[in-house]
């Protein structure tokens, strides 16, 4: 079962940087280029120079946006910009945030964990992986030998005897974010109650929410690095977030599918395809929307569980199954991948986005020629999925908010302290 530990965190330096909202970013993975120029010109520490630094000409093997991200790191821990906690801690992290109106909040906390291979019954996935993000993370990895963002993962707690031991005892940060995000990180200090969290969480499984790729690199990493002699003292360990999923706070968006550059006969045979599997319910025409008819069909994609489809000739339909156990079990979003891509035999057009006014604009424009619709994943199938031993699609679940980049930061070179 799960070893989970405290560490000294690093932190920003307040009195260095002024506002932390603008020297933190999101993860990497869902950073555009337009936005990473943001980031970029937001603040001359903000952690983006470390997380996704830009290519610049004439980079090389001994100069690249790796190794500048070490530089910068080092740096900026040598001037204080960057600055390591003296006790050994577990980092609760509170998220208050919106959905569609409704305001939620979060929490959850930040320790080590110890790394276990997915075949140890203790730490399952739920999602499959790229190769190119994992290769990117590794060089990031050997280069700075520090994690930069935590590992969302999940475990099951339903009587919260861990969410009632996550207390604020000193608060390290609290300011909202560009998104209208409240973050607040705080501490815990005590031993005593460091140990009986630490015991709790021994009993239970963690599935792996969002970091898929990262706690691979971690994985490859430690392989790495335990054939050679003189290696960081923490790589047996990572950065961990840990969310009870029994809490009511977890929030997974829907990630709809945007599809274009397709030919007419490839249009032709989507349409075939899917006539196959659903049948298609009007739901109303573009030229004839209103706000009241474009809400209404997300509304039934989500709350009727069924997917849905708009053209800009077509109009909005509901993807109705032809049959019954079509869906029954099994994830919306690998259904639907894997119908496509059996009609689609080549390399297409496709974009994912959380945002369904953004899919229906995008079509609009001609930037794509379809948009389906999927209703959000439920944390019982992420669950449910991952201990059956299964994976869904990549781009299956959008856990909301993200955990900020260089909120907290874990240096491998730290010694760690075992037996807690």
């Amino acid at each position: 079962m799960p070893e989970i530990l405290p560490f000294k965190g690093i932190i920003y330096n307040k009195d260095k940087v002024g506002d932390i909202s603008k020297v933190v970013a999101p993860p990497y993975d869902v950073i555009s280029p337009s936005q990473q120029d943001f980031y970029y010109k937001l603040h001359p520490y903000n952690i983006i120079r470390i997380i996704l630094g830009k290519e610049e000409p004439g980079n090389n093997l001994e100069k690249n946006k790796y190794i500048r991200a070490k530089e910068f790191f080092r740096e900026w821990l040598s001037q204080g910009v960057l600055i390591k906690e003296k006790i050994p801690s577990i980092y609760v992290y509170y998220q208050k945030y919106a959905v569609e109106r409704e305001v939620f909040e979060r929490k959850g906390f930040i320790s080590l964990m110890r790394l276990e291979d997915f075949s140890s019954g203790s730490v399952f996935p739920h999602e499959e992986v790229f190769p190119e993000p994992q290769m990117d993370r590794l060089r990031l990895l050997r280069s700075c030998n520090a994690n930069f963002s935590a590992i969302f993962s999940l475990f099951s707690d339903p009587e919260r005897k861990i969410d009632s031991l996550c207390k604020e005892e000193e608060i390290i940060f609290e300011f909202e974010d560009f998104d209208g995000i409240n973050h607040r990180l705080s501490a815990i200090r005590d031993s005593g109650l460091i140990k009986e969290i630490c015991s709790l969480m021994r009993e239970k499984r963690i599935f792996i929410a969002d970091g898929h790729h990262r706690y691979l690199t971690c994985l490859r990493f430690r392989e790495e690095m335990k054939k050679k002699t003189g290696f960081p003292a923490g790589i047996d360990y990572t950065m961990v977030y840990f969310l009870n999923m029994d809490s009511g706070s977890v929030t997974i968006l829907p990630v709809h599918r945007l599809i274009g550059g397709l030919e007419q006969d490839e249009l032709e045979k989507i349409a075939r395809g899917m006539e196959e599997f659903f049948q298609g319910k009007p739901f109303g025409r573009f030229e004839e929307e209103e706000d009241g008819t474009y809400r209404s069909f997300l509304s039934m994609v989500k709350n009727s569980n069924i997917p849905g489809m708009y053209t800009r000739k077509g109009g909005y339909f509901l993807l109705l199954p032809k049959r019954d156990e079509l869906f029954s079990g099994k994830i919306k979003s690998a259904v639907l991948d894997n119908i496509l891509k059996k009609i689609i035999k080549r390399k297409i057009n496709i974009h994912f986005t959380t945002s369904s006014f953004e899919a229906v604009e995008k079509v609009n424009k001609g930037e794509f020629q379809i948009a389906f619709f999927l209703p959000p994943t439920k944390v019982e199938e992420v669950k449910n999925v991952a201990l059956a031993g299964k994976k869904m699609p990549p781009k299956s679940t959008y856990f909301y908010p993200k955990l900020l980049s260089g909120l907290l930061i874990r240096d491998l070179e730290d010694a760690v302290k075992s037996g807690i």
